[in-house]
């Protein structure tokens, strides 16, 4: 069974990067990539460990926007962690580090 993907790209950042990483979001967007970028996602009330979850699951490539905030980040380090992008055997989902430059 082939897996549903919403979103091209799961954008793994920390919070004290997100005027850059906004920027990248709204670049791939405008290229007509589907961005999961939690503020446009998450909403009032949402369970935000079950949003990411979910994201992370419908999502076929995670972007971690490497930074010193990013390595301090407990979300951002939860999100890199996780196994579904790091198993070499899932041809259909990749992990793309990137290092910020500022």
């Amino acid at each position: 069974m082939a897996e549903e993907f919403t979103h091209d790209v799961f954008l793994s950042h920390s919070a004290k990067d997100k005027s850059i990483v906004r920027d990248i979001a709204e670049r791939l967007k405008k290229d007509g990539g589907k961005v999961w970028f939690d503020e446009w996602v998450l909403k009032p009330g949402d369970s935000i460990p079950a949003k990411i979850e979910e994201g992370l699951e419908r999502s076929r490539v995670l972007v971690l926007c490497m930074s010193a905030n990013a390595f301090g980040s407990d979300w951002a380090q939860l999100e890199s962690g996780t196994f579904r992008f790091r198993d070499p055997l899932n041809k259909e989902r990749r992990f793309e580090p990137v290092r910020k430059f500022v």
